[in-house]
C-alpha cells in the first residue's frame, strides 16, 4: 500500500517538474553610466497575460540579477533605483537563456515622482519585510491564509499558524491594531483576501516603539494593511452545514472596521471533529512566554481540558466578541470575551509496562466530559505624547470541568471494574500595569506591576465493588469501596519589574534592572472513605494543610555593544536573593539562597539575510509548591504521590549556537547546536510493587545533561518550494527505583520533508513526510519506536469550482514490543462559488475510510505506555456559506 502511494506521488512530482520546465531564465547586471554596479535595484517584469504572476528580482552586490520567466510571453520590464531614472521596455523571451546588461541615468528633478509612483513587491527595511499583495495573487483567494501561501518566505500550516524565517508568528494586527485575540489562526481563516493591500512581517517587535532599540525581543508580528476604501466596512462569513447522522455546523464570523471603532464577532456550534478554541490559542491570549508560566497553564483546569483532543464524539459551542475603540492617538481601549461549552466522549485503551517490575496492565477508559470555559480581558493604552506610554490590562477566567468514566483494569493478578468522577473548578484574575518613559536619546525607563490570583477546587471519586486500591491506602473492609479525594489550591503573586536603559555612546547601551516577587500559595486536601455511614472516614496519612510564602529579589545589569555594523555583543549578570517559608501541619521549613547568574550573547549579522549567534545563560528555578508537601495524595487507584518538604532550587545552564541564511526565492538555511546542563535536578523516586506505585520528589547531588541539533533547509521558487527539517535530541538521566539509583538515556531523531506547489492554472499539492525515531533505555527496560506520517493534500480551482482532497497515513512500529499498526484519514471537499455571488455551496467529508483507532506511545519514569484511541468516525457534510 505504501509503495503504491509513493509511486503516485513520484508521478505527480514528475508532472510538476515538467510544468516547471516551460520556463527560461533572464539574467544580467545593472550599473550607472560610470560603470559602477547598483546593488539593490528592483527588476520587475509585468506580463501582458494577467493570469500569469509578475516576476521580480533585486540586484546583488555585483549588480547582477537572475529571474525565472515564461517563454513566448510579452513582458513589460521596469528597472528602478533610488536617485536614478527608471528604465522601461517591452521584451519577449524566445531563447532558453537571455542575458542583458542595463545602465541607469541619474535623475535630477523627478526623484520624488519616481519614489511616489512605484512600490516594489517586496521591501525590506530593518526588521520589517513588506509584501504588496496584488503582485502575488490572482483574485481567486478567499481568505488571508491563501494569500500568505503565495508570499515568498512565508509558510502557513493546516492549522492556520504562520511561519517566517523559520519562526512562528506570535500575533496578528490589522492597521497596527491587535486583531481579535491576536491569534494567527483567527486571522488566516477569517479575514477576506480581497481587503488586504499589504502584509508586513515585523521582527523583534515591541509594542512601545522607542523601546525597540533598547530591549531584545524574539517576538514576530504580522501586520495587515487594508486596501483604500476598506477602512470603513463590514465583512465576514456565515457558514452552515448539515450531515450524515445528524451532524451540524454553524459558524458566523463578522467583522466591522472603522478608523475609531472595531467590532469582531465569532461563533461556532458543531458536533464535528473541529474545535474552534485550542490550547495554543489559550496560550496566545494568556500571553505566557516563560517556561514556568507555560507549565502553569498546562496544569490549570482550562489547560487540562484543552489538551483533550482524542474524543470520538463532540458537541462544541463557542462564542467570542472583541471591541476596540481608538478615538485619537492618545487613547486606545480594547475588550474581548469568549465562552465555550463542550460535551465529549472518549474511548482509550492503554497498555502499561511498569518500572522496574515489568508488570503489564491493560486498561480501558470510557469517558464522558462536560466542560465550560469563560474568559474576559480589557486593555487600555494611554499615549499622551511621543515619549510616554501607559498600559493597563485586566483579565478574568472561570472554568467548570466535569468527567465521568467507566474503567476496566486487567493484569496477570486480577481484573478490576471501577468508575471515576472528576470535578475541577477554577477562577483566575490577572492585572498588569506598565509605564514606559523616554527621557532622552540616552535615557529610557520602564516599570511593570503585575498581580495574579488563582483558585482551584477539585474532587476525585473512585467507586468499585472490590478493593482495587494500593495496599498503602488503609481502607475499611466494606461491600462497596468508595474513595474521595478533595482539595483546594490557592496561588497569589505580586511582581514588580523596573528597568532603566542608559546609552552613553551611540554604540553602547547599559540596562539596569530590578525585580521583586512576592508569592503566596496554599493547598488543603484530604482523602476519605465512604463506608455508608453518616460521616465519612478520613484516611490516615492522606491529608495536607500546606502554606508557603516566597520572596525573590533580582538585580541585574547588562551591556549591549555594537561593534561596527555587523557585530552585537550583549552580556550581563543577575544577582538573585530568594527566601521561602513553608508551613506544614506539624512543622515549618525555611530556605534561603543567593545566586549570581551570568548571561551573554554574540550576534554577527553578515547582512540582512545572514546571521550567526552564540548565546549562554544560567538560570535557576524554584521547586513547585505542590512538590514540597509533607503528606500523601491519591493520584489514581494504584498511584500515590508524596511530596518532599526539603527540596531546593535547581540550576540550568544553556549554550546555543545558531546560524541563519534567508532568501525569499532560493535556498535558505537555519541551524542550531545546543547544550543544556541541569545541576541538582529534581527527579521522581519510585517505589513499586507490581502495578501499585508510590512516587516522591528527590533531589540529586550530581548533574544531568542534554544535547540538541537542528538543521533546517528550504528551497523556494515562485511556483513551488521544498524544505527539510532535521532534529536530534539526546539526554542523559537518572532514575531511582525502589531505592536503587540507575542511569538512563533517551534519543529522539526527527526528519520532516515538505513539498508544495503554487500554480495559478494547474492543480496544487502539498506533501509532508515525517519520520521519527525514539529510543529509551535503562538497566531494566529498552524501547525503540519508529513512526512515519505521510500527509498529502491537493487543491484545484476550475472556473467556479474548488476541489480539495487530503490523505494522512500513519505507520507505527514498536520494535521492542514487536507491535505495529497503521492509521489513515481521508478527506475531501468540493465547493461551487459563482463570481460576484455571496453564496457558496459544497460537500465536505472527513475520515472517508472510517478508521476506528490510532496508536501512539509514551514513556516516563513510572512506565512505558502504548495508547490506542478511538477516532472520530466518518463525517459527510453539505455546506452553505454566505459572504457578507
Amino acid at each position: 500500500m505504501l509503495s503504491r502511494f509513493f509511486i503516485h506521488i513520484s508521478a505527480l512530482l514528475v508532472v510538476v517538474s515538467c510544468l516547471a520546465q516551460e520556463k527560461t531564465t533572464f539574467s544580467g547586471t545593472v550599473k550607472d553610466i560610470e560603470g559602477n554596479v547598483l546593488e539593490g535595484a528592483n527588476i520587475v517584469l509585468y506580463p501582458q497575460d494577467r493570469t500569469i504572476p509578475l516576476s521580480f528580482a533585486v540586484s546583488g552586490k555585483d549588480g547582477g540579477f537572475r529571474i525565472n520567466v515564461q517563454k513566448n510571453i510579452e513582458y513589460t520590464l521596469n528597472i528602478t533605483f533610488m536617485g536614478f531614472e527608471p528604465l522601461k521596455e517591452t521584451i519577449v523571451f524566445i531563447q532558453n537563456n537571455t542575458t542583458r546588461d542595463y545602465v541607469l541615468k541619474e535623475a535630477l528633478n523627478e526623484l520624488q515622482e519616481v519614489v511616489v509612483n512605484y512600490t516594489p513587491p517586496i521591501k525590506v527595511k530593518k526588521d520589517t519585510t513588506s509584501y504588496q499583495v496584488d503582485a502575488f495573487v490572482n483574485g481567486k483567494e478567499r481568505k488571508l491564509g491563501a494569500v500568505l501561501k503565495k508570499l515568498p518566505g512565508i509558510y502557513v500550516n493546516k492549522e492556520g499558524d504562520v511561519f517566517f524565517k523559520n519562526k512562528k508568528v506570535g500575533a496578528v494586527m490589522v492597521e497596527d491594531r491587535t486583531f481579535f485575540t491576536g491569534q494567527p489562526k483567527m486571522a488566516t481563516k477569517n479575514i477576506p483576501a480581497d481587503v488586504v493591500s499589504e502584509v508586513q512581517m515585523i521582527e523583534d517587535y515591541n509594542e512601545t516603539p522607542f523601546l525597540k532599540e533598547f530591549e531584545n525581543s524574539d517576538e514576530l508580528v504580522m501586520n495587515i494593511k487594508l486596501k483604500e476604501g476598506k477602512e470603513n466596512f463590514l465583512f465576514g462569513d456565515i457558514e452552515a452545514g448539515v450531515g450524515y447522522k445528524d451532524r451540524y455546523r454553524f459558524h458566523p464570523s463578522i467583522f466591522k472596521y472603522s478608523p475609531t471603532v472595531v467590532h469582531n464577532l465569532i461563533g461556532d456550534m458543531n458536533n464535528t471533529p473541529t474545535r474552534s478554541f485550542t490550547l495554543s490559542d489559550y496560550l496566545a491570549i494568556d500571553g505566557e512566554k516563560d517556561i514556568q508560566g507555560i507549565i502553569d497553564v498546562y496544569d490549570s483546569p482550562i489547560g487540562k481540558f484543552l489538551q483533550n483532543t482524542d474524543y470520538y464524539d463532540n458537541n462544541h459551542y463557542f462564542g467570542g466578541y472583541n471591541f476596540q475603540y481608538n478615538p485619537n492617538d492618545i487613547h486606545e481601549f480594547r475588550a474581548f470575551a469568549l465562552g465555550m461549552s463542550d460535551r465529549t466522549l472518549n474511548e482509550d485503551m492503554y497498555n502499561y509496562t511498569y518500572q522496574p517490575s515489568q508488570d503489564i496492565e491493560n486498561r480501558i477508559k470510557n469517558l464522558t466530559g462536560n466542560n465550560k470555559i469563560y474568559y474576559g480581558k480589557m486593555k487600555y493604552k494611554y499615549t499622551p505624547d511621543l515619549y510616554t506610554v501607559v498600559k493597563l490590562d485586566v483579565a478574568f477566567d472561570k472554568s467548570n470541568l466535569e468527567s465521568d468514566g467507566i474503567n476496566i483494569s486487567d493484569n496477570a493478578e486480577d481484573t478490576r471494574h471501577y468508575t471515576v468522577q472528576n470535578t475541577q473548578q477554577g477562577e483566575r484574575f490577572l492585572m498588569n500595569a506598565n509605564v514606559d518613559k523616554w527621557f532622552s536619546g540616552k535615557n529610557v525607563s520602564s516599570a511593570k506591576l503585575s498581580f495574579y490570583d488563582n483558585r482551584e477546587f477539585y474532587t476525585n471519586r473512585w467507586h468499585s465493588a472490590y478493593d482495587i486500591f494500593s495496599e498503602s491506602i488503609p481502607l475499611s473492609e466494606v461491600d462497596t469501596y468508595k474513595v474521595i479525594d478533595e482539595g483546594e489550591r490557592k496561588y497569589t503573586n505580586l511582581d514588580l519589574d523596573l528597568k532603566h536603559h542608559y546609552r552613553p555612546f551611540r554604540t553602547n547601551i547599559v540596562t539596569f534592572g530590578f525585580n521583586a516577587k512576592l508569592q503566596k500559595s496554599s493547598l488543603d486536601n484530604f482523602a476519605v472513605q465512604d463506608t455508608g455511614q453518616p460521616q465519612y472516614t478520613f484516611i490516615s496519612g492522606f491529608s495536607n494543610d500546606f502554606g508557603s510564602l516566597l520572596n525573590e529579589l533580582n538585580t541585574s545589569v547588562t551591556h549591549k555593544w555594537y561593534i561596527g555594523k555587523p557585530v552585537i555583543v550583549d552580556f550581563g549578570v543577575v544577582f538573585q536573593n530568594v527566601f521561602w517559608k513553608d508551613r506544614h501541619a506539624l512543622f515549618e521549613n525555611t530556605y534561603y539562597e543567593n545566586n549570581i547568574l551570568p548571561v551573554g550573547k554574540i550576534e554577527w549579522n553578515f547582512d540582512e539575510k545572514k546571521s550567526l549567534e552564540l548565546s549562554y545563560n544560567m538560570s535557576v528555578s524554584n521547586p513547585r509548591p505542590n512538590s514540597r508537601l509533607s503528606g500523601n495524595t491519591i493520584t489514581d487507584f494504584n498511584l500515590i504521590t508524596e511530596g518532599n518538604p526539603y527540596l531546593m532550587q535547581t540550576t540550568t545552564e544553556r549554550a546555543l549556537l545558531s546560524f541563519s541564511a534567508t532568501k525569499a526565492y532560493g535556498f535558505s538555511l537555519y541551524t542550531k547546536l545546543g547544550y543544556r546542563k541541569h545541576k541538582e535536578p529534581i527527579i521522581q523516586n519510585i517505589t513499586s510493587d507490581g502495578i501499585a506505585v508510590g512516587v516522591s520528589s528527590y533531589q540529586l547531588d550530581n548533574s544531568t545533561d542534554s544535547y540538541d541539533v537542528s538543521v533546517n533547509g528550504s528551497y523556494k521558487r515562485k511556483y513551488w518550494g521544498v524544505s527539510l527539517y532535521n532534529t536530534y535530541f539526546y539526554k542523559n538521566g537518572i532514575s531511582i527505583f525502589n531505592g536503587e539509583q540507575t542511569f538512563n538515556n533517551s534519543v529522539n531523531v526527527n526528519s520532516d520533508l515538505r513539498f508544495r506547489t503554487e500554480f495559478e492554472e494547474f492543480p496544487n499539492i502539498e506533501l509532508t513526510m515525517n519520520n521519527s525515531f525514539y529510543k529509551y533505555s535503562n538497566p531494566y527496560f529498552e524501547n525503540r519506536t519508529f513512526t512515519t506520517d505521510v500527509d498529502f493534500s491537493a487543491s484545484y480551482d476550475y472556473k467556479d469550482w474548488k476541489f480539495e482532497m487530503s490523505f494522512f497515513q500513519n505507520f507505527y512500529s514498536n520494535k521492542s514490543q514487536s507491535n505495529s499498526s497503521y492509521f489513515n484519514l481521508i478527506g475531501a471537499k468540493v465547493f461551487y462559488h459563482k463570481e460576484d455571488s455571496p453564496f457558496e455551496i459544497g460537500v465536505e467529508a472527513y475520515n472517508l475510510g472510517n478508521n476506528i483507532s490510532q496508536s501512539s506511545n509514551q514513556y516516563n519514569s513510572l512506565y512505558f505506555m502504548e495508547h490506542r484511541r478511538r477516532v472520530f468516525p466518518r463525517t459527510v457534510m453539505v455546506n452553505l456559506n454566505y459572504k457578507l
